[in-house]
């Protein structure tokens, strides 16, 4: 007699305990699986407890016929956003918030970032790890744009934030992929990790 297909399985059950975001230029490859984050990778560093947000969303249009009504929907486009609140004000974070570098005095005593009035934002590669134990996700964004703001507050009562959201722009027709390296979720699909 078959098996009884699962209809519960509380082990994929996943909190994301920790992890961040890395950007690296255009064609940066994503690690290999199990693989440390690269030198070509630069960290995003802490964030504040929300965490990231992976905004996902299709638009679409109904076909619709004269008998039945709606027969049929068409995915027309599809969006895919990473949503985070920066807590260090790094070099990094810096430069991706305002869009330009940040350039040390030759003094060496100080830097300066400027703010332009316009800016041509980089085309990068960004990169969302999370973890939840010995579980490992990865989500590339072969081709990612900051396109949304928050702005920061600066007060004695709370840290400053760096809030930014950065947008998929499409590669060959992916906006991102996700690499697992989740041993229960690589069972659940027949596949037999290797050590």
């Amino acid at each position: 007699m078959p098996a009884t297909p699962a209809i519960y399985q509380p082990e994929l059950a996943r909190v994301a305990v920790t992890g961040t975001v890395f950007k690296a230029p255009l064609g940066t490859a994503m690690p290999l699986p199990g693989a440390a984050i690269g030198a070509s990778w630069s960290s995003l560093g802490t964030f504040t407890d929300d965490g990231v947000e992976h905004e996902f969303s299709e638009d679409t249009a109904d076909v619709t016929s004269w008998q039945n009504g709606v027969i049929r929907t068409i995915v027309t486009g599809r969006s895919l956003t990473l949503k985070l609140k920066a807590l260090e004000s790094s070099p990094t974070v810096l430069e991706t918030f305002y869009g330009s570098a940040l350039v040390g005095a030759t003094d060496k005593l100080s830097a300066s970032l400027k703010i332009k009035a316009t800016v041509s934002r980089p085309r990068e590669a960004f990169l969302f790890e999370w973890v939840d134990g010995p579980n490992t996700w990865r989500l590339l964004v072969a081709v990612g744009q900051v396109s949304e703001l928050e702005s920061p507050a600066f007060k004695n009562s709370e840290a400053v934030t760096w809030g930014m959201t950065v947008k998929a722009l499409g590669a060959n027709g992916d906006l991102a992929e996700w690499q697992i390296t989740d041993h229960d979720v690589l069972k659940a699909k027949g596949i037999e990790p290797t050590p």
